[in-house]
């Protein structure tokens, strides 16, 4: 493998594929990136393709995807075409892996500290060791798991967007019992916290509320809050913000997560929203485990280079 390799962060929205290399101390340093509109390209193999004209040398790509690797195959709900490792090692790159996107991201611990994140539960100081959760909305909703194991780090996968979804309150209810009356025979965590989401929230907050929804895109709805007080969006955004607090709480249940840090374009949006709204009551509201979520600190990593450094550090560590 060369010094310089390529890794790319493939979402269902953007493609973020970057040069870059291991640094001795184990990090990765970004040479060269760009960011591509997956909707304005055929395949994963012509953005590639496009982003290798005219560099030469580069023989080895890590990718982190928002799906799951099937041997030379991706499955995946979110990314817009078929990915086949194969077709893209016939670009002329001789090592091709890849990896889940959350799995890819848990291994970026250059990104994970207390001066770079924000801190979402305030109340919180310090961690004690074990396990970390590394969880986002985008596309869709990921997490993975970071465990240490002596001198090695474990990674585990997972899909979280599957989970049933479970209401906390009448009215997430009542947006639970609207979905099932349109037939949906299951309702998974995804369908309201990822980017997609925060708009069915909001479009079904309207249904419920018999107003015209002028709003298209989750995006508008994050806006709308702070710019006109859309009063259906700014439910919309709570609500999002409550669902999502409770999914970090049954997912550090789940796992003994000691820390978590939050990834995704979403939150990076409603910052205000998390810190102002019920998302750190609601992730402590487990009955009697409230004091061991307490003492676990959620912190917000903002940082448009978490996939391609989290991709291009898996690719540095994995035994392939």
């Amino acid at each position: 493998m060369s010094q310089v390799f390529l890794a790319a962060d493939v979402g269902g929205t953007n493609a973020r594929l970057a040069l870059v290399r291991g640094r001795g101390d184990g990090t990765v340093e970004i040479l060269e990136q760009r960011r591509y509109l997956c909707a304005d390209h055929p395949s994963l193999n012509a953005i590639v393709a496009d982003f290798l004209r005219a560099r030469t040398g580069i023989d080895a790509m890590a990718i982190g995807i928002a799906g799951m690797v099937n041997g030379d195959e991706i499955i995946s709900r979110n990314v817009p075409w078929p990915i086949r490792l194969a077709e893209i090692r016939a670009l002329g790159l001789v090592d091709v892996a890849a990896v889940n996107d959350f799995v890819a991201v848990a291994h970026a611990e250059q990104c994970m500290n207390d001066t770079d994140t924000l801190l979402l539960t305030p109340r919180v100081v310090g961690h004690v060791p074990g396990p970390t959760l590394v969880v986002g909305p985008g596309t869709g909703l990921g997490a993975a798991l970071r465990v240490s194991a002596g001198m090695r780090t474990l990674v585990l996968p997972s899909e979280p967007q599957q989970m049933t979804l479970a209401p906390g309150n009448p009215r997430e209810l009542a947006v639970l019992q609207h979905w099932m009356r349109l037939g949906a025979a299951h309702v998974g965590v995804g369908q309201a916290v990822s980017g997609p989401g925060l708009l069915n929230l909001y479009r079904a907050l309207c249904e419920l509320d018999d107003v015209q929804p002028r709003l298209q895109s989750s995006a508008e709805v994050s806006s709308a809050t702070e710019a006109d007080g859309d009063t259906s969006a700014s439910e919309a955004v709570a609500m999002f913000c409550g669902l999502f607090g409770s999914v970090v709480g049954d997912l550090a249940m789940v796992t003994g997560a000691t820390r978590v840090f939050i990834a995704g374009g979403v939150p990076s949006k409603i910052k205000p929203q998390l810190l102002s709204g019920d998302f750190a009551a609601r992730m402590v509201d487990k009955d009697v485990m409230r004091q061991v979520l307490e003492q676990v600190p959620v912190r917000l990593v903002d940082d448009p280079d978490l996939g391609v450094i989290g991709a291009a550090s898996w690719f540095l560590q994995c035994e392939r």
